[in-house]
């Protein structure tokens, strides 16, 4: 039987911010929660957990799952709170999922596991109604468990009442699971399946704790306590580095505002994850790790060791808070010729900070980050592309994009009629130039038969077998000479319309900037983002004579919205 301590604290909600707070008051945008329904008898349910894992990778630090075991496939690793969560959800098969508990105009909250990705792209477009953070204390002796919570709402949230949720997961179990070796063979450990993010426990119950003041500025602070049992269900639970904690704050039942993972304290600071940051329209990669600092004293002046040498960076991270430390960069020559690949790796490791005024000795693990990892063809076009559809190839979509201008110059998707059939596609932009070509398989059941490009001689460029494609988009094509027939459709933007009207109405200056940025917008009411190069918001500001002292050196992001269109520019912080 499981037990529960009482709540240690009660809800504490004030209108005005305590000296002392973990929670950001600024604006953010929106994290992203995937909610996945599996089963360890469900034969294509790895696939499911496929694509959650590269979205997970592909928004490190902002990208959240619970898998959630239930329904007939469901023979281990369920809880109490599975069926209910399936039914709101109207699952009907499996594998299935929610993102943010968000309807994307399905008419429902249900999506397809490989789905997750898109969906996470537009979802962390936009802006989180609330701010949540949290930290988790774990006694080894006792097995008491502390997680404090805080959600902040910088401007006035959605309803009069909003439900915080907490969920203990457990991660690292290995066990059977049908269809594994075959869907995701990358996942087998010795013959065994690991078994990631299982819902345990809903510490808030079924739907969760209210909130009953969602205005401008209001801070809800509130303990949890729980003793963890030795066994919950039908799982030991003898790691306890194998749990997490995850908090996230819900309008009624359904539309997630914001997620994130409590912090667990400790006594030192440490890398929790690498990652590659890049610009979409870009040929610069830059690497970086996030710092977690899970003591009670802020840090700085960060010592790192980075492929063997010592690299101090200033930022100071707050306690219980993480943040992204960029590493170093490499621009890669879009020129090159003939086919060029690309995978750079650094070696990094957290050897100390400054807390207090004293100097602190981390001794963290190293950690390799890989990146700068893209193919580059060259030749001559029109291009070829062909792609042998599986079927249901309406899963299945391509996209061709200018590097230069941030354009969309194809976007194709497979139709029913195209299904079990081998389609060539003709790539011939109006102008030479390097190209990025991102393929998707949303339903991340993989194709029939091969994806290929061939040049204007009819030479192979590449040719792949796509049936472990999920999404593909490292791939850049440098077409060396001029179309001749132009695209395949409409020739569309990135947000095409609306970039074209909102361009040219935002300016910045100077370039490169030290202390001040200043952004002038022909519109009124434009909110501009500040970001890094691993698309983090640093800060966010209306135009004007912006602060930016405080930000580190290097290439920053400036994302204005306009009324007409979201502009995105660069600039240098020196």
């Amino acid at each position: 039987m499981k037990k529960t301590l009482s709540l240690l604290v009660s809800l504490a909600l004030v209108s005005m911010l305590a000296a002392q707070t973990i929670v950001s008051t600024q604006p953010t945008n929106r994290n992203v929660l995937i909610e996945e329904y599996t089963g360890v008898g469900c034969q294509y349910c790895p696939l499911g957990h496929k694509a959650t894992d590269f979205t997970l990778r592909a928004f490190p630090g902002h990208a959240f799952a619970i898998n959630i075991h239930t329904g007939m496939f469901a023979t281990r690793f369920t809880t109490s709170w599975g069926n209910a969560l399936a039914a709101q959800a109207n699952v009907l098969g499996y594998p299935s999922a929610t993102l943010n508990r968000h309807d994307f105009g399905g008419g429902g909250i249900h999506i397809d596991p490989g789905q997750a990705y898109a969906c996470a792209m537009k979802m962390r477009d936009t802006e989180a109604p609330v701010n949540v953070a949290a930290t988790v204390d774990i006694d080894p002796a006792t097995r008491l468990m502390v997680v404090k919570v805080e959600a902040y709402y910088p401007g006035n949230g959605p309803g009069d009442f909003n439900l915080l949720n907490v969920a203990l997961l457990q991660n690292n179990v290995l066990g059977s699971q049908t269809g594994g070796s075959s869907y995701y063979p990358e996942n087998m450990v010795g013959g065994q399946y690991r078994h990631n993010h299982i819902l345990r426990d809903l510490l808030t119950g079924q739907w969760g704790d209210t909130i009953h003041h969602t205005e401008a500025g209001s801070l809800f602070k509130k303990e949890y306590a729980y003793v963890i049992p030795n066994t919950i269900g039908d799982l030991d639970v003898t790691n306890l580095d194998d749990l997490s904690v995850l908090v996230f704050v819900c309008q009624g039942h359904k539309e997630v505002l914001n997620v994130c993972e409590a912090v667990r304290t400790g006594s030192k600071a440490y890398i929790a994850y690498g990652a590659a940051g890049g610009e979409e329209c870009s040929m610069d990669f830059r690497p970086f790790v996030e710092v977690v600092n899970p003591t009670s004293k802020a840090i700085s002046n960060l010592r790192l060791e980075v492929d063997g040498q010592t690299v101090v960076r200033s930022k100071t991270i707050a306690p219980y808070c993480k943040d992204t430390v960029v590493l170093k960069s490499v621009t890669i020559d879009g020129q090159s010729e003939g086919h060029q690949a690309y995978a750079e790796t650094v070696a990094v490791r957290l050897v100390g900070y400054t807390a207090d005024g004293a100097q602190v000795d981390a001794g963290g693990e190293q950690l390799t980050v890989r990146y700068a990892d893209a193919e580059i063809f060259s030749a001559p076009g029109p291009l070829t592309l062909t792609i042998g559809y599986d079927s249901y190839p309406q899963e299945v979509s391509f996209t061709l994009a200018g590097v230069g201008d941030c354009r969309f110059y194809y976007q194709q998707n497979g139709t029913t009629a195209n299904a079990g059939q081998t389609v060539s596609y003709t790539l011939s932009p109006l102008t030479a130039g390097l190209y990025r070509l991102k393929l998707f398989d949303t339903g991340a059941d993989g194709l029939n038969g091969t994806i290929a490009v061939t040049d204007a001689d009819g030479n192979t460029l590449f040719s792949r077998d796509a049936r472990s494609m999920l999404v593909w988009d490292n791939i850049y094509l440098n077409i060396t000479t001029d179309g001749a027939d132009g695209p395949q459709g409409t020739v569309v933007g990135i947000d095409e319309v609306a970039r074209r009207s909102a361009e040219g109405s935002v300016r910045l200056w100077p370039n490169p900037a030290t202390e001040r940025l200043h952004i002038e917008a022909d519109a009124e009411q434009v909110r501009v983002e500040i970001l890094d190069m691993a698309g983090r918001v640093e800060m966010t500001a209306p135009a004007g004579d912006i602060n930016v002292g405080s930000l580190p050196s290097g290439i920053h992001i400036v994302r204005a919205v306009t009324p007409s269109g979201t502009v995105v520019k660069k600039f240098i912080k020196q």
